[in-house]
């Protein structure tokens, strides 16, 4: 099917219909509210799935007419949308798979190559796209790919006028790396991996590019100059971990590739007690455990652990090894959480499990002023029967109705949290 044949035609119509049916019945009021954004985007990801089983068909440059007029429908709804649920996102992460798809089932150079690189630079001028211009830079990183040397200068040009736009306002330079990666794109196409590598090393300051510089090393098992590009924007930047987790886990996979145990072992140790950063806790205790020094290592790690992490994540670890006496001894010290580990503690603690769980009900109770936290203070009790503690859910109930006899609701909850236990009993 032919951008110029009626099928063509036809099928394009017929998305517009869908896309335009899917917004009518989204709006309400005249405003496409949370609800309406949510049933739009899902409308539009359905359409895109079929899209992407076109490619398989053949159909690349219809998949692509389809994406790009999806993208510019996503940048509308961007403006004119309540897409608190960020359904937008998910569909232009679709979008992308899509472009992607259409642009690996073309032949570099070919007429239908040349048709979707072409027509995406058209597309990325679209005034949809004023004010959300990172979507016409999703669109041109998507076929830059498909540039050769006769028409790349048109793709520079479009860049160029981009930059002009953005750069007219005030601190606006987010647009830079977008900028050095759609270029990237067409220089590693047209001009081959030396002139990729020239460009990279002059732009190694964009993150994008750096993670690039970082893959090409790893994928030729140069494992010094990946490390080394890892490290380098790791002490760069005085920025908290949340904003360098990545590069943390990318130097974690450089060691796994270059399957050097030791640094491995260093790295998620550092992580795990320095950052907290839970998820290298089995990762650590696996590496140990292979090299037969977990046992040994265990006790001194627990001990860093309790003085270096914060005291809920802490607990966390404590429950999964099983170390009730430890985790009893965090939960005298922080009680709001024995409703987390009351279960697994009752079974080894259960005069204390209990004596916790009665002294955090009496104080939520002492805080309850609405029938929401009557019923939280009920579901507490209710986990205290759980736990095994028939003997005294009844005496905290009969307690709790004595002392609270103004509030009707209060009562009224535990009248019936006590029913539903009597029937549990029989």
């Amino acid at each position: 099917m032919t951008p110029k044949s009626e099928e063509f035609k036809t099928a394009m119509s017929a998305v517009r219909e869908r896309i335009a049916a899917a917004k009518r019945r989204g709006t309400r009021k005249g405003f496409i509210d949370y609800h309406g954004c949510v049933a739009v985007c899902n409308e539009l990801i359905a359409i895109l799935e079929d899209a992407g089983t076109a490619t398989q068909r053949g159909n690349c440059q219809y998949a692509y007419s389809v994406a790009a007029l999806i993208l510019v429908n996503c940048a509308k709804l961007a403006g004119s949308a309540d897409d608190s649920a960020g359904g937008i996102t998910e569909t232009r992460g679709y979008v992308m798979d899509v472009l992607k798809k259409a642009c690996a089932g073309v032949e570099h150079g070919s007429a239908e190559g040349d048709f979707i690189f072409l027509q995406s630079l058209k597309d990325s001028r679209n005034k949809a796209f004023d004010g959300w211009d990172e979507f016409a830079y999703d669109l041109l990183l998507s076929t830059a790919g498909l540039a050769t040397a006769k028409n790349v200068t048109k793709l520079y040009a479009a860049l160029d006028e981009l930059d002009a736009k953005l750069s007219r306002k005030e601190y606006s330079s987010w647009h830079l790396e977008s900028d050095r990666l759609v270029r990237l794109a067409a220089i590693t196409a047209i001009d081959g991996e030396q002139a990729a590598e020239e460009f990279i090393s002059t732009n190694i300051q964009y993150d994008g590019i750096r993670s690039i510089a970082i893959r090409n090393a790893l994928d030729k098992g140069n494992f010094n100059r990946a490390e080394s590009l890892c490290r380098d924007k790791i002490n760069s930047t005085d920025r908290s971990y949340h904003w360098t987790r990545e590069w943390y886990d990318m130097l974690f996979e450089i060691y796994e590739k270059s399957e050097d145990k030791k640094q491995q072992a260093q790295l998620a140790q550092d992580l795990l007690i320095n950052k907290h950063d839970t998820k290298y806790y089995p990762i650590l205790k696996q590496l140990l455990t292979e090299k037969g020094l977990w046992e040994t290592e265990y006790p001194s790690l627990l001990v860093k652990l309790a003085q270096n992490m914060p005291y809920n994540m802490y607990m966390g670890i404590l429950s999964k090894e099983g170390e009730t006496q430890r985790l009893l001894e965090q939960l005298i010290t922080h009680p709001s959480e024995v409703f987390t580990y009351g279960k697994q503690l009752s079974r080894d603690f259960p005069a204390e499990t209990y004596a916790l769980c009665l002294d955090e009900i009496r104080k939520q109770a002492a805080e309850a002023d609405n029938r929401i936290k009557y019923k939280q203070v009920c579901g507490n009790i209710k986990k205290l029967f759980d736990y095994g503690g028939n003997n005294v859910v009844s005496r905290i109930i009969e307690e709790l109705k004595a002392k609270y006899p103004r509030r009707p609701a209060m009562i009224e909850e535990l009248d019936w949290l006590a029913v539903r236990l009597a029937k549990k009993r029989k």
